[in-house]
């Protein structure tokens, strides 16, 4: 029998040395191959991206024109959008919305010119106290009463609006015939749309106010629905009165008699 040369050795533990990286490489890919089948057939736990696309926030910028910033401050003196809307929503297919009871909710930050009570009262056209009876439903601030569009990415800001009725306990300027008024606020939920104004006032039936209203001048919500007002100064022209003679708003409490001094 021939002795095998010193490279012939060699290459026959080369070859048993390549078997064995071949062996255990295919067997490490049919351990990968069962692992990854146990993973695609595990259920969605809570948490996982696949669980909450849906319900992830998208965040965009509207640009608001010169326009609009003036309309703004006519409609309610003292608030103004500060060159853009920040626009926060979830954008559920319509089907999703039936089923899922998913919102889309449009948020508007602005920034409010300090206005004190005692240029509220030169501003405003009446001043009264009440009690407020009941929040109207929102609706849609269009001539016909009816959606102003049918993509949710084309709404506005000021495309809903909210009633509120205030039975009139007392009016301190400007007398009306009236007992009770409507005072609007920019804002509501209708349909499946919510848009939220952050710095308009908020109503509780049943609760007392002292309120600063003018005249509604601006055209995108003047002439729709019933007659109305709104309060000046947007929340800053809104005390809710407690029954130790506070008038509060922003945290800050005056007293009802230094408001009555105003008027």
């Amino acid at each position: 029998m021939a002795k095998l040369g010193t490279q012939e050795k060699y290459l026959i533990i080369f070859g048993v040395l390549l078997a064995c990286v071949m062996i255990l490489a295919s067997a490490g890919l049919e351990i990968a191959k069962q692992n990854d089948n146990e993973i695609g057939n595990d259920p969605l736990v809570e948490g996982s991206d696949e669980v909450h696309a849906e319900n992830i926030e998208t965040v965009s910028t509207v640009e608001v024109s010169d326009d609009d910033i003036l309309n703004v401050s006519t409609s309610a003196e003292g608030y103004q959008i500060t060159g853009s809307v920040n626009e926060s929503a979830t954008e559920p297919t319509s089907d999703q919305t039936s089923a899922n009871g998913d919102k889309v909710t449009l948020s508007v930050s602005g920034c409010l010119e300090y206005v004190s009570p005692e240029e509220m009262s030169t501003r405003s056209d009446v001043i009264l106290i009440g009690t407020v009876k009941e929040i109207l439903p929102a609706q849609w601030n269009t001539a016909d009463g009816g959606s102003p569009t049918d993509d949710i990415n084309e709404l506005e800001w000021y495309d809903i609006s909210t009633d509120v009725v205030i039975i009139v306990d007392e009016y301190l300027k400007n007398p009306l015939a009236e007992k009770e008024v409507i005072v609007r606020t920019l804002g509501g939920e209708k349909d499946i749309i919510i848009i939220d104004v952050e710095d308009e006032p908020s109503f509780t039936p049943g609760e007392k106010v002292f309120l600063y209203l003018k005249n509604d001048t601006w055209p995108r919500t003047m002439d729709h629905g019933p007659e109305h007002f709104v309060v000046t100064g947007v929340s800053q022209g809104k005390f809710t009165l407690t029954n130790d003679g506070k008038a509060i708003h922003f945290g800050e409490s005056f007293t009802l008699d230094e408001l009555l001094e105003t008027v």
